[in-house]
């Protein structure tokens, strides 16, 4: 009678468990983590994702374990590799940071970024753009076609942030301390181009970063 019992409420329990999970739907695939950088030696940004995606790092230096970018000339830089370019795939940038001086309004910082405006093969970049009502974190993917999808959100400046930038086959959203805070619908086909990363600047002497940098990451898929 006991091993009856027992039997009919694991198989209760067994479909509830698989109704739970029907519910629940497929699991989404976090994706591969490509490259991690945790920014705590110098003068090589080791990255820790085993992606081979090591940099360079240029008057950047080392502060409490992080990384200090001067506001002027520090840059650290990752030459260009395949498995950066996200194709049609889902991607994910994602910084931690604390800004020291924000950019004045209508000035900006590159924080990450893999190709230029100018490069036909589509780029992105995390950015931090000055507005003459504080600051915004902004998020910007364009394909080859030149369709470009931007999201921003306000953020505070003098404490720690993760900012993440993500781009699916049908969005665009920005996330601050694991927060979504803004998401819009936009269909960008393919991404990727023969540039490098390069993370706190432009790479051209402008749009240098003020602050410290914890840690970098790109996940594709």
């Amino acid at each position: 009678m006991v091993v009856r019992l027992m039997s009919r409420w694991m198989t209760t329990a067994a479909a509830a468990g698989t109704m739970i999970l029907a519910l629940a739907g497929p699991a989404q695939a976090a994706g591969t983590v490509e490259a991690l950088w945790n920014m705590e030696s110098l003068p090589t940004m080791v990255d820790s994702a085993g992606g081979d995606n090591d940099g360079s790092t240029n008057d950047v230096t080392l502060s409490g374990g992080f990384y200090s970018f001067n506001g002027s000339t520090s840059i650290a830089s990752v030459p260009h590799k395949a498995n950066l370019n996200p194709g049609t795939a889902n991607i994910k940038i994602e910084v931690r940071l604390k800004v020291a001086t924000p950019p004045k309004s209508g000035a900006s910082y590159d924080i990450l970024r893999k190709g230029t405006s100018r490069t036909t093969a589509g780029y992105y970049k995390l950015e931090l753009r000055g507005t003459s009502s504080g600051m915004n974190a902004a998020c910007i993917f364009k394909n080859a076609n030149k369709v470009v999808g931007t999201v921003t959100t306000p953020i505070p400046s003098k404490t720690w942030l993760t900012i993440a930038c993500t781009k699916t086959s049908k969005t665009v959203s920005v996330a601050v301390n694991g927060s979504t805070k803004k998401t819009v619908s936009k269909t960008l086909g393919s991404l990727g181009n023969t540039s490098g990363v390069n993370i706190g600047g432009k790479g051209d002497g402008t749009d240098v970063f003020d602050g410290l940098m914890d840690k970098a990451s790109i996940t594709i898929g």
